[in-house]
C-alpha cells in the first residue's frame, strides 16, 4: 500500500533535481511513490529523472503537455495512489524523515492535512545559509487538531503548499487542484484557499523538515509580475461557486487577498504601479476588497501591523500609496545618515532584504540580531549575528533596523527593556522596491 504520493513538478532545474530526488528516495517512510512530472525540460533535467527511475522502481516518470506548475501537480494528484499526497518543488529538498513524521501524525489523527515547519536557504559563495521558519507562531496549532475556518488568522499566515501532506480522498472529494495557468507563478494561492475552506481537521508539526531555496534565478517569487499573477488566481477563486460559498470561506479568501494585494504592491516599483495595466489591476482589488470590508469579511486590522498603513493607503488610491512610500523612503535615508552602526534585527527574508536595501544606498550593517539562539555567533552575508542582549554593551551611535513583518512591536519592547536611547526604524519592502 502506498502511504504517501510525492509529486515532483519540474522544468529546467538541472542543478537541483538530483538533490531533490535523492532526498525523497532516502525517506525513512518506504511506502511511497514518486511522481516526477516534467514539462519539457531541455537542460538535462529529464535525463536525470530517467536515470533515477531506473534505479528506484517507486519513481514514475510522466511528461506534461503543458508548461504549467499547477497543471503538473493536477496530473500528479489524478494519478496518485497514496493515502496522502505531497508536493516537492524540484529546486528544494527534504530531510529524510519528513514524510514519515507527517504521515504518522496524519493517520493517527485522521487529518485532512498535516504541515511542518521549514528552513529557507540561500547560497553565499560555496556555503548555504539556513533560516528556520515556523508555520505558526501560536503553539496551539502544533498541539491540537484545528478547523482552518475557525482560525482564519493563523491559516492565512500559512503561505506554502509544499511543507505538508494532504489526504487524497479529501482533495478528490472537493476537486482541490492548483489552477492550470501557464508557467509557475502563485498557482498555490487557490490550492491553499480551497484546502482551508473545506478542511475540518488540520495540524502543524514542529521541526523544519523542508528546505526551501529562495535564491534560484527565475523563481516565481522573484518575478516582477506578481500583481498580474495574483489577479489571475483570485479572479478564478471569485468565480467559484463552491470554494467561497460560506461566510467563513469568504473571510479566509478576502483576508488572504488583502495581504497578497498589499505585499504585491510593496514588491512592485512605483513606475510599474502607475502604468495603465497595473493601475487597472489595483482598481480591481480595491473594488473587491472595499465590498468585502462593507460585509465585514476583512479590514486593515486583520493584517500584520507592518502592512496596515500600506494597505490603508492603497485602499485610498495608488497615488496615495506611492506618496506614502516616497515619504517613507526619505525617513529611511535620514535614519541611515544619522546612524553610526546599523544593526538589523531579523535574519529572515526581511533581514536579507534590509541588508540589500542598505547596501544599495551606499551603507552597510555592522551586525544582525535575532532571537534564534542557534544563529548567535554565526555570520550572514559576512556579517556577525548577535544576541539581542548585546545592545546593553553598545555605545550610543547605533540604530536598530527592525526587519520583521509581524513582531515589530514586541521586538521594540524587548530592546527597550535593555535601554531607552535606541533609534529605531521599521523596515518594509518599500525600501527594496520603491524606485525603478
Amino acid at each position: 500500500m502506498v502511504k504517501v504520493s510525492i509529486i515532483m513538478p519540474s522544468l529546467n532545474v538541472r542543478d537541483y533535481i538530483e538533490e531533490a530526488i535523492n532526498s525523497v528516495v532516502s525517506q525513512t517512510l518506504k511506502e511511497i511513490e514518486i511522481l516526477c512530472i516534467d514539462a519539457g525540460s531541455t537542460d538535462g533535467t529529464w535525463e536525470s529523472i530517467e536515470i533515477a527511475s531506473k534505479e528506484d522502481n517507486r519513481i514514475r516518470v510522466i511528461k506534461s503537455p503543458i508548461k504549467s506548475y499547477g497543471y503538473q501537480i493536477g496530473i500528479g494528484i489524478d494519478q496518485a495512489l497514496g493515502e496522502y499526497v505531497a508536493i516537492l518543488d524540484t529546486d528544494d529538498y527534504t530531510s529524510a524523515d519528513m514524510y514519515k513524521a507527517l504521515y504518522e501524525v496524519a493517520i493517527r489523527e485522521d487529518l485532512d492535512f498535516a504541515k511542518c515547519d521549514y528552513s529557507t536557504y540561500r547560497t553565499v559563495g560555496e556555503k548555504r545559509e539556513f533560516i528556520s521558519r515556523k508555520v505558526s507562531a501560536d503553539q496551539l496549532y502544533y498541539n491540537s487538531v484545528f478547523c482552518p475556518a475557525e482560525h482564519p488568522q493563523t491559516v492565512i499566515d500559512d503561505w506554502y503548499l509544499w511543507n505538508g501532506i494532504y489526504k487524497r480522498d479529501f482533495l478528490n472529494k472537493y476537486g482541490i487542484r492548483p489552477s492550470a495557468t501557464p508557467g509557475a507563478a502563485f498557482q498555490d494561492v487557490g490550492f491553499l484557499h480551497k484546502v482551508a475552506a473545506h478542511a475540518l481537521k488540520g495540524k502543524y508539526l514542529k521541526g523544519d523538515y523542508y528546505r526551501y531555496c529562495v535564491d534560484r534565478e527565475g523563481a516565481s517569487s522573484n518575478s516582477n509580475r506578481v500583481l498580474h499573477f495574483i489577479r489571475s488566481e483570485y479572479g478564478l477563486l471569485l468565480e467559484s461557486s463552491t470554494d467561497c460559498a460560506t461566510d467563513a470561506a469568504k473571510v479566509l479568501l478576502y483576508r488572504r487577498m488583502a495581504r497578497s494585494f498589499v505585499r504585491a504592491c510593496m514588491d512592485t516599483v512605483n513606475e510599474q504601479l502607475e502604468d495603465g495595466e497595473s493601475a487597472g489591476i489595483c482598481k480591481w482589488f480595491q473594488e473587491h476588497l472595499s465590498e468585502a470590508e462593507n460585509y465585514g469579511f476583512v479590514s486593515g486590522e486583520d493584517l500584520p501591523r507592518a502592512l496596515q498603513e500600506p494597505y490603508r493607503q492603497l485602499m485610498n488610491s495608488v497615488e496615495a500609496f506611492v506618496l506614502y512610500r516616497k515619504t517613507n523612503e526619505k525617513r529611511f535615508i535620514e535614519f541611515l545618515e544619522k546612524t553610526g552602526k546599523i544593526i538589523i534585527f531579523g535574519c529572515g527574508d526581511y533581514g536579507k532584504g534590509a541588508l540589500k536595501s542598505i547596501r544599495a544606498r551606499g551603507y552597510d550593517a555592522s551586525a544582525f540580531m535575532d532571537n534564534n539562539r542557534e544563529l548567535w555567533g554565526e555570520t550572514m552575508e559576512g556579517i556577525p549575528v548577535w544576541e539581542p542582549e548585546k545592545t546593553k554593551e553598545l555605545s550610543t551611535d547605533f540604530g536598530i533596523l527592525i526587519a520583521n513583518e509581524k513582531y515589530a512591536d514586541s521586538i521594540r519592547m524587548q530592546l527597550e527593556d535593555y535601554r531607552k536611547d535606541i533609534i529605531f526604524f521599521e523596515y518594509t519592502l518599500e525600501q527594496t522596491r520603491g524606485e525603478a
